[in-house]
């Protein structure tokens, strides 16, 4: 203790001595420089600007030498990097990693330049390839995190929840976010907003992730209460609504009319018109546009014709110019009400008038429309090849057949086939409808049997029955015939289309006994002939003057409480005369 003590001191008194010396010799012989070097060292660096480190990472060439100064200049602290820098580090660190072959190979190119590995690199690498929504590189750097030992701390693993639900793996993300130590407000939005937005809305999910929301002392903004509440509405459930908005309330999130347009809508979908009304009189601002076409179409949903054009009737007299969800809106109510030439004028003169650009839902609507009147307006199609989803196709190919513009039909297929759309049973029913219509049956025949051989497309009976009716119209009676039969024997999804369909083939073909058979087969099988179907086999009998088998099925009819049309009356009472006022 002694000799450590007598050593502390010496070496005090050699410093001491050094450090005098020193500073004697330097202030007399050059005094200038040594006060120039005291004010060299006690000038701190300059801090950094954003626009000069954006320069020099545009100007640095060699890849590795951009990544390493744009780490370098994330640790000054207070110094984080913009937007800009990183939307250019995507492209750098792309090169890289193609270059490098994968994100180890680079981590040890930027040991090799003399780059510490830090938790902040592997962050920032992260947050690069999570911001340039390069997903598969993310997932290996968050993976790569625990090679080197470190733990993702919360902004890490809020990445890497947002890229889990992007991959539609919802378990996973949600795996994550139960595993965040420290939540923070964007772990609950990143989870909100995910599961809000999805298709198949998971209600039991975004119950629990807003309860854990507010028990840990965060609230949603007003965007985010916007979505919670439109899943509420959607779901059916207003009365948890009304909760949300109170919360909104107590939050001071203001409540816009858009608010109160989600509520009146809820009800609609809950099977509550009345108290949808009610509360539409009671809102307690002005309803806009949105709020007036979400009542003009629960009206409609529920057969309410009057009021919902009695809602026009009052947009009119405010003054409300129509946008395009409320012609679409309007072209699809004046359909279900038959009235299709308002619809076709709605839109040919409205679009234009109120400089409208119809999307693609107008198209689909208004082709469906010319479909079910049969009044087919070529107008209507122009523009409407381009930029086609699922429904807009299906409803295209459907139109173009019903037109009988074969070739045009199955353009639009090849079309729809080179987007790399899902497509779905109908946009297979219509290019087997266009193929039959073009007189190549075989080759339709053939792509049925490899369709139905798929088990990614769902197939129903209306699949089937479009591919029978179509060989009916063709005068293919026993091909028909034959498809008909191997349905039955499969098993596969057949309906009374279905029956009626072949029916109808077995009528045309003379075979009227065994349309009879069938007729009679379909009740079996627990298939309930329809109108239609009656009318088809009246009119087989009528034409084969089978007086027997008509009394019988008019009987049926009448048990039934079948109601024929005139036609079909007329070619009855021409046939049996003399006994109409005992059957009529």
């Amino acid at each position: 203790m002694l000799w450590r003590c007598n050593w502390v001191k010496q070496r005090r008194k050699l410093i001491n001595t050094l450090s005098f010396s020193s500073l004697h010799t330097h202030f007399s012989s050059k005094p200038n420089q040594i006060s120039n070097l005291s004010r060299h060292r006690a000038a701190p660096n300059p801090p950094l600007n954003h626009d000069d480190v954006y320069s020099r990472l545009r100007e640095s060439s060699p890849d590795l030498k951009t990544l390493t100064f744009f780490l370098s200049c994330a640790k000054q602290s207070n110094y984080f990097h913009d937007d800009r820098a990183f939307d250019h580090m995507v492209s750098v660190v792309e090169r890289l990693t193609h270059r490098h072959k994968s994100i180890n190979q680079v981590i040890e190119a930027l040991i090799l330049s003399g780059c510490v590995i830090k938790p902040r690199v592997l962050l920032l690498l992260l947050e690069i390839f999570w911001r340039g929504h390069v997903y598969d590189k993310a997932i290996e750097v968050y993976k790569g995190m625990s090679t080197f030992g470190y733990v993702p701390n919360t902004r890490a693993m809020n990445m890497m929840m947002d890229v889990l639900f992007k991959y539609n793996l919802v378990d996973r993300a949600l795996e994550v976010f139960e595993g965040i130590r420290v939540r923070n407000f964007f772990s609950f939005d990143i989870a909100l907003s995910h599961l809000c937005s999805r298709k198949d809305l998971d209600l039991v999910r975004v119950k629990m992730v807003l309860k854990m929301m507010i028990r840990e002392g965060f609230y949603p903004n007003g965007e985010r209460f916007g979505q919670v509440l439109g899943v509420f509405c959607r779901s059916g459930c207003v009365s948890e609504g009304f909760q949300v908005v109170g919360l909104m309330i107590c939050c001071g999130v203001s409540v816009s009319v858009n608010v109160w347009s989600m509520l009146v809508n809820g009800f609609f979908r809950s099977g509550e018109p009345r108290k949808a009304v009610d509360l539409f009189n009671k809102m307690g601002c002005s309803p806009n546009l949105v709020t007036y076409t979400g009542l003009i179409k629960g009206f409609m949903d529920y057969g309410m014709v009057e009021e919902a054009f009695s809602v026009v009737s009052i947009m009119q007299s405010k003054g409300l110019a129509p946008d395009l969800v409320f012609v679409n809106v309007m072209i699809h109510t004046f359909t279900r009400l038959g009235r299709f030439e308002e619809a076709r004028n709605l839109f040919l003169n409205s679009l234009k008038k109120g400089n409208l650009v119809a999307d693609r839902y107008t198209f689909a609507t208004m082709l469906s429309s010319l479909c079910v009147s049969r009044d087919f307006d070529l107008r209507i199609t122009i523009g409407t090849e381009t930029e086609l989803d699922l429904v807009m196709g299906n409803s295209l190919m459907n139109y173009l057949c019903k037109v009988g513009n074969t070739l045009a039909a199955l353009k639009v297929f090849r079309n729809m086939s080179n987007r790399d759309l899902a497509l779905d049973c109908y946009t297979y029913t219509g290019f087997l409808t266009a193929l039959c219509q073009g007189e190549a049956y075989g080759h339709a025949l053939n792509m049925y049997d490899e369709i139905i051989k798929r088990k990614s497309i769902r197939i129903d009976a209306h699949f089937h029955t479009v591919m029978i009716d179509s060989l009916v119209e063709l005068g293919e009676y026993g091909t028909a015939m034959r498809l008909f039969n191997r349905c039955v024997l499969e098993k596969r999804e057949l309906d009374v289309v279905s029956y009626t369909v072949a029916i109808k083939g077995l009528v045309r073909g003379r075979r009227m006994e065994e349309a009879c058979s069938l007729l009679e087969k379909m009740k079996d099988d627990g298939v309930m002939p329809n109108a239609r179907t009656y009318r088809t086999v009246i009119s087989g009998l009528c034409g084969e003057k089978d007086k027997d088998r008509l009394r019988k099925v008019l009987r049926e009819c009448i048990e039934e409480g079948v109601e024929l049309d005139p036609n079909t009356k007329f070619k009855v009472v021409s046939l049996l005369s003399r006994y109409t006022k005992r059957l009529f």
